[in-house]
């Protein structure tokens, strides 16, 4: 009887070294629970109690937080999209990922942040897209701004290049927009070179053209 008691107490002792193995299989694990539980009772309240009724007749009471929802967990923090919301009026998703990713800033997943997932939480959160906000500012796109100035687009890229126009970038494939220039600077007819020569002191001096990477 000595030996037996004596044998069943190194079986728990033994127990937590079996349960951690991690050889142990998943399924082994459900075994041992079967042979060492009758039952247990889940009572849902501000905290979840467990009542757990052993083979040998014991009984053990535990009260344990409830976890939060998953779409909560999911749920993008108020910190996160306020950031995002701001760094928007500067650069276009892939960037506002890197400055996110350079921040330490990380998913629900605790994963960094990629084009795709700024887009999502921009959608979720009905945020104005960069733009859209050039756009509200009055920025116009090169079709545009060379039927403004009677020139061709091509024209427009070029003094985009230049220097010789303030350009902003809008995605991330180097989509940019115009900013315009008074109606009078450019006569329509004089584009090219004409153009080029008279635009050589523009409104804005070459050093001060602001890009937006």
């Amino acid at each position: 009887m000595i030996r037996r008691r004596a044998q069943l107490l190194s079986l728990a002792d033994d127990f937590p070294r079996v349960w951690n193995d991690p050889s142990v299989e998943p399924r082994e694990r459900k075994r041992i629970l079967r042979l060492l539980i009758e039952d247990v009772t889940l009572i849902n309240g501000e905290k979840i109690q467990v009542h757990v009724r052993l083979r040998g007749g014991a009984t053990r009471s535990l009260a344990l937080t409830k976890p939060l929802p998953i779409a909560q967990i999911r749920k993008t923090k108020k910190e996160i999209v306020a950031e995002i919301d701001s760094l928007l009026d500067h650069y276009c998703d892939r960037e506002v990922a890197e400055v996110l990713n350079r921040q330490g800033r990380r998913t629900w997943q605790d994963q960094p942040f990629n084009l795709k997932k700024i887009a999502h939480i921009r959608e979720a959160f009905r945020l104005k897209s960069r733009y859209s906000r050039l756009r509200s500012q009055g920025l116009l796109t090169a079709k545009e701004m060379s039927k403004r100035h009677g020139v061709s687009c091509t024209t427009i890229h070029a003094w985009g290049r230049q220097g010789l126009l303030r350009k902003y970038r809008y995605d991330n494939v180097q989509r940019c927009l115009y900013e315009p220039l008074e109606e009078s600077t450019i006569l329509k007819g004089h584009g090219g070179r004409c153009a080029k020569q008279r635009l050589l002191s523009p409104l804005y001096d070459r050093n001060e053209v602001q890009y937006e990477t």
